[in-house]
Protein backbone atom coordinates (compact mmCIF):
# COMPACT_ATOMS: atom_id res chain seq x y z
CA UNK A 1 0.00 0.00 0.00
CA UNK A 2 1.38 3.66 -0.96
CA UNK A 3 1.96 6.12 1.35
CA UNK A 4 -0.94 8.54 -0.24
CA UNK A 5 -3.18 5.53 -0.06
CA UNK A 6 -2.80 5.87 3.76
CA UNK A 7 -4.75 8.63 5.90
CA UNK A 8 -3.36 10.21 8.49
CA UNK A 9 -4.81 9.75 12.50
CA UNK A 10 -6.02 13.29 11.89
CA UNK A 11 -7.47 12.45 8.68
CA UNK A 12 -9.06 9.61 9.98
CA UNK A 13 -10.37 11.59 13.02
CA UNK A 14 -11.72 14.52 10.84
CA UNK A 15 -13.14 12.73 7.88
CA UNK A 16 -13.30 9.12 8.79
CA UNK A 17 -13.55 7.19 4.83
CA UNK A 18 -14.34 10.11 2.81
CA UNK A 19 -10.47 11.45 3.76
CA UNK A 20 -8.96 9.65 0.76
CA UNK A 21 -11.35 11.04 -1.31
CA UNK A 22 -11.53 14.25 -0.68
CA UNK A 23 -7.93 14.24 -1.17
CA UNK A 24 -7.99 13.28 -4.36
CA UNK A 25 -10.85 15.60 -5.39
CA UNK A 26 -8.87 18.72 -3.71
CA UNK A 27 -6.05 18.51 -5.67
CA UNK A 28 -8.73 17.37 -8.91
CA UNK A 29 -10.15 21.17 -8.19
CA UNK A 30 -7.30 22.81 -7.49
CA UNK A 31 -5.93 21.90 -10.46
CA UNK A 32 -8.81 23.09 -12.56
CA UNK A 33 -8.74 26.32 -10.80
CA UNK A 34 -5.57 26.77 -11.90
CA UNK A 35 -6.32 26.40 -15.65
CA UNK A 36 -8.90 28.96 -15.26
CA UNK A 37 -6.76 31.55 -13.83
CA UNK A 38 -3.82 30.69 -16.34
CA UNK A 39 -6.13 31.26 -19.12
CA UNK A 40 -6.91 34.48 -17.47
CA UNK A 41 -2.69 34.98 -16.79
CA UNK A 42 -2.36 34.31 -20.75
CA UNK A 43 -5.44 36.32 -21.77
CA UNK A 44 -4.51 39.66 -20.21
CA UNK A 45 -0.58 39.06 -21.17
CA UNK A 46 0.57 40.45 -18.41
CA UNK A 47 4.39 40.70 -17.02
CA UNK A 48 2.98 40.43 -13.38
CA UNK A 49 0.85 37.20 -12.15
CA UNK A 50 -2.17 39.66 -11.39
CA UNK A 51 -4.48 37.82 -13.54
CA UNK A 52 -2.96 34.08 -12.30
CA UNK A 53 -4.18 36.34 -8.63
CA UNK A 54 -8.06 35.67 -9.80
CA UNK A 55 -7.84 32.17 -8.76
CA UNK A 56 -9.39 33.04 -5.40
CA UNK A 57 -12.54 33.67 -7.44
CA UNK A 58 -12.76 29.89 -9.12
CA UNK A 59 -11.15 27.84 -6.21
CA UNK A 60 -14.05 27.66 -4.02
CA UNK A 61 -16.13 26.19 -7.21
CA UNK A 62 -13.79 24.10 -8.60
CA UNK A 63 -12.87 22.45 -5.09
CA UNK A 64 -16.74 22.31 -4.43
CA UNK A 65 -17.29 20.57 -7.99
CA UNK A 66 -14.37 18.05 -7.70
CA UNK A 67 -15.83 16.72 -4.32
CA UNK A 68 -19.62 16.84 -5.33
CA UNK A 69 -18.31 14.38 -8.03
CA UNK A 70 -17.30 12.30 -5.51
CA UNK A 71 -18.99 12.81 -2.14
CA UNK A 72 -23.06 13.15 -2.35
CA UNK A 73 -23.08 14.61 0.57
CA UNK A 74 -21.56 18.22 0.28
CA UNK A 75 -23.41 21.38 1.68
CA UNK A 76 -22.68 24.72 0.49
CA UNK A 77 -22.96 28.37 2.63
CA UNK A 78 -23.25 31.36 1.30
CA UNK A 79 -21.23 34.36 3.22
CA UNK A 80 -22.77 37.59 3.24
CA UNK A 81 -22.24 39.89 -0.35
CA UNK A 82 -19.49 37.47 -0.90
CA UNK A 83 -18.67 36.28 -4.51
CA UNK A 84 -18.16 32.82 -3.49
CA UNK A 85 -19.72 29.69 -1.71
CA UNK A 86 -17.68 27.73 1.01
CA UNK A 87 -17.73 23.82 1.26
CA UNK A 88 -18.87 21.85 3.83
CA UNK A 89 -18.51 18.44 4.52
CA UNK A 90 -18.76 15.31 6.86
CA UNK A 91 -20.75 14.92 9.56
CA UNK A 92 -18.82 17.46 11.59
CA UNK A 93 -19.61 19.97 9.18
CA UNK A 94 -16.09 20.70 8.50
CA UNK A 95 -15.59 23.85 6.47
CA UNK A 96 -12.98 23.51 3.64
CA UNK A 97 -11.65 26.79 2.99
CA UNK A 98 -8.85 27.02 0.34
CA UNK A 99 -5.79 29.35 0.50
CA UNK A 100 -3.19 30.02 -1.98
CA UNK A 101 0.13 30.81 0.59
CA UNK A 102 2.91 30.88 -2.01
CA UNK A 103 3.94 30.61 -5.34
CA UNK A 104 6.89 28.74 -4.64
CA UNK A 105 8.22 25.37 -3.82
CA UNK A 106 10.53 26.13 -1.00
CA UNK A 107 8.48 29.08 1.40
CA UNK A 108 7.09 27.09 4.85
CA UNK A 109 3.44 26.90 5.39
CA UNK A 110 3.89 27.07 8.79
CA UNK A 111 5.42 30.71 8.59
CA UNK A 112 2.71 32.21 5.69
CA UNK A 113 0.74 35.12 6.18
CA UNK A 114 -2.62 35.27 5.47
CA UNK A 115 -4.44 38.85 5.01
CA UNK A 116 -6.77 38.81 7.02
CA UNK A 117 -10.48 40.05 6.29
CA UNK A 118 -13.69 40.07 9.13
CA UNK A 119 -15.02 37.02 7.19
CA UNK A 120 -11.36 35.15 7.53
CA UNK A 121 -11.53 36.02 11.21
CA UNK A 122 -14.73 34.81 12.05
CA UNK A 123 -14.16 31.38 10.04
CA UNK A 124 -10.67 31.34 12.23
CA UNK A 125 -12.37 32.14 15.72
CA UNK A 126 -15.74 30.31 15.06
CA UNK A 127 -16.87 32.21 18.19
CA UNK A 128 -20.33 34.12 18.61
CA UNK A 129 -19.52 38.30 17.65
CA UNK A 130 -21.90 40.63 18.17
CA UNK A 131 -23.00 41.98 14.79
CA UNK A 132 -21.11 45.28 13.51
CA UNK A 133 -23.65 47.61 12.88
CA UNK A 134 -21.59 50.25 12.13
CA UNK A 135 -22.52 52.21 8.50
CA UNK A 136 -19.52 52.49 6.37
CA UNK A 137 -19.44 53.96 2.76
CA UNK A 138 -20.49 51.08 1.15
CA UNK A 139 -23.86 51.21 2.74
CA UNK A 140 -24.13 55.38 1.91
CA UNK A 141 -26.38 54.03 -1.28
CA UNK A 142 -28.39 51.29 0.50
CA UNK A 143 -31.94 51.17 1.72
CA UNK A 144 -32.94 50.75 4.66
CA UNK A 145 -34.59 47.47 3.67
CA UNK A 146 -31.19 46.40 1.75
CA UNK A 147 -29.22 47.40 4.93
CA UNK A 148 -31.25 44.84 7.37
CA UNK A 149 -30.87 42.29 5.15
CA UNK A 150 -27.26 42.58 4.69
CA UNK A 151 -26.74 42.76 8.89
CA UNK A 152 -29.08 39.77 8.75
CA UNK A 153 -26.80 37.63 6.13
CA UNK A 154 -23.97 38.10 8.16
CA UNK A 155 -25.76 37.06 11.37
CA UNK A 156 -26.66 33.93 9.48
CA UNK A 157 -24.19 33.26 7.88
CA UNK A 158 -22.13 33.40 11.51
CA UNK A 159 -24.97 31.30 13.05
CA UNK A 160 -24.28 28.69 10.09
CA UNK A 161 -20.46 28.66 10.81
CA UNK A 162 -20.70 28.80 14.71
CA UNK A 163 -23.09 25.13 13.88
CA UNK A 164 -20.26 23.82 11.23
CA UNK A 165 -17.68 24.09 13.92
CA UNK A 166 -14.81 23.38 12.51
CA UNK A 167 -12.60 25.04 9.71
CA UNK A 168 -10.20 23.07 7.70
CA UNK A 169 -7.48 25.16 5.92
CA UNK A 170 -6.45 24.11 2.68
CA UNK A 171 -2.89 25.87 1.87
CA UNK A 172 -1.65 25.18 -1.56
CA UNK A 173 1.27 26.94 -3.67
CA UNK A 174 0.82 27.74 -6.83
CA UNK A 175 2.37 29.20 -10.40
CA UNK A 176 1.18 29.65 -14.05
CA UNK A 177 4.45 27.96 -15.07
CA UNK A 178 4.74 25.07 -12.81
CA UNK A 179 0.36 24.78 -11.60
CA UNK A 180 0.21 23.15 -8.35
CA UNK A 181 3.09 22.81 -6.28
CA UNK A 182 2.13 21.63 -2.50
CA UNK A 183 -1.06 20.79 -0.76
CA UNK A 184 -1.66 20.94 2.70
CA UNK A 185 -4.71 21.19 4.89
CA UNK A 186 -5.06 21.14 8.61
CA UNK A 187 -6.63 23.45 11.43
CA UNK A 188 -5.53 27.00 12.47
CA UNK A 189 -6.49 29.56 14.48
CA UNK A 190 -5.13 33.34 14.29
CA UNK A 191 -2.06 33.99 15.86
CA UNK A 192 -1.67 37.81 15.85
CA UNK A 193 -2.81 40.78 13.92
CA UNK A 194 -0.07 40.17 11.36
CA UNK A 195 -1.57 37.24 9.62
CA UNK A 196 0.18 34.61 11.08
CA UNK A 197 -1.63 31.38 11.91
CA UNK A 198 -1.23 28.84 14.83
CA UNK A 199 -1.93 25.45 13.48
CA UNK A 200 -2.95 22.94 15.93
CA UNK A 201 -2.93 20.35 12.69
CA UNK A 202 -1.08 20.39 9.65
CA UNK A 203 -0.78 17.83 7.09
CA UNK A 204 0.51 17.48 3.15
CA UNK A 205 -1.92 15.95 0.86
CA UNK A 206 0.25 13.75 -1.65
CA UNK A 207 -0.52 14.51 -5.31
CA UNK A 208 -2.52 11.69 -5.74
CA UNK A 209 -1.50 9.04 -8.93
CA UNK A 210 -4.76 8.61 -11.22
CA UNK A 211 -4.82 12.58 -12.04
CA UNK A 212 -2.73 12.41 -14.73
CA UNK A 213 -0.27 14.74 -15.43
CA UNK A 214 -1.77 17.71 -14.13
CA UNK A 215 -3.20 19.08 -16.93
CA UNK A 216 -7.10 20.11 -16.44
CA UNK A 217 -9.15 20.98 -19.62
CA UNK A 218 -10.09 24.83 -18.76
CA UNK A 219 -13.93 25.13 -18.75
CA UNK A 220 -14.89 27.02 -22.03
CA UNK A 221 -16.35 29.88 -22.55
CA UNK A 222 -19.04 29.02 -24.95
CA UNK A 223 -20.08 26.19 -25.96
CA UNK A 224 -17.69 23.71 -28.10
CA UNK A 225 -18.23 24.52 -32.09
CA UNK A 226 -19.98 20.90 -34.10
CA UNK A 227 -18.47 19.56 -36.73
CA UNK A 228 -20.19 20.25 -40.10
CA UNK A 229 -21.54 16.87 -41.27
CA UNK A 230 -21.65 18.28 -44.99
CA UNK A 231 -17.63 18.65 -44.88
CA UNK A 232 -15.31 15.89 -45.48
CA UNK A 233 -18.14 13.23 -46.26
CA UNK A 234 -16.58 12.68 -49.47
CA UNK A 235 -13.68 10.12 -50.19
CA UNK A 236 -10.13 10.37 -49.34
CA UNK A 237 -8.41 11.30 -52.30
CA UNK A 238 -6.29 7.94 -51.99
CA UNK A 239 -9.20 6.19 -51.79
CA UNK A 240 -10.54 6.64 -55.17
CA UNK A 241 -9.63 4.98 -58.26
CA UNK A 242 -5.97 5.69 -59.40
CA UNK A 243 -5.48 9.25 -60.59
CA UNK A 244 -4.26 9.47 -64.37
CA UNK A 245 -0.83 9.35 -65.80
CA UNK A 246 0.38 12.64 -67.10
CA UNK A 247 3.30 12.50 -70.55
CA UNK A 248 5.65 14.49 -68.98
CA UNK A 249 7.59 15.64 -71.74
CA UNK A 250 10.39 18.44 -71.68
CA UNK A 251 9.64 21.88 -72.33
CA UNK A 252 11.41 23.77 -75.46
CA UNK A 253 13.53 26.93 -74.55
CA UNK A 254 11.12 30.11 -74.02
CA UNK A 255 10.94 32.62 -76.76
CA UNK A 256 10.01 35.96 -76.80
CA UNK A 257 6.52 37.36 -78.30
CA UNK A 258 8.75 38.99 -81.09
CA UNK A 259 10.84 36.20 -81.56
CA UNK A 260 13.62 36.22 -79.73
CA UNK A 261 14.32 39.88 -78.70
CA UNK A 262 13.55 41.47 -75.36
CA UNK A 263 10.65 43.88 -75.47
CA UNK A 264 11.34 47.66 -75.11
CA UNK A 265 11.45 49.09 -71.74
CA UNK A 266 8.60 51.53 -71.56
CA UNK A 267 8.08 54.07 -68.64
CA UNK A 268 7.11 53.74 -65.16
CA UNK A 269 3.62 55.28 -64.83
CA UNK A 270 3.32 54.38 -60.65
CA UNK A 271 3.33 57.60 -58.29
CA UNK A 272 4.14 58.68 -54.85
CA UNK A 273 2.04 61.45 -54.41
Amino acid sequence: MSEQAVPTPWEIKRFGDSALPLRVAIWRGLRAAHQRALAAHEGLALETNDGYGLIWLVQHQEVGLAIEAAMPDLRRIKPARARYELNVVGEDNAILYPWKFADDAHTPVANAKMTMSKLRESLLALTPENSDSQLSFEHAALTAEELDAEFEDAETFLDDAIQAGRLVLIAYAANPRAGILRVYWGEASQADDRGRLKWSEIEQIPAPDDTGDGQVPARPSSPAPVPDPKIGTGPRWDQSAPPPEFDLTPRPPLTAPDGGQPPTPQPETASDA
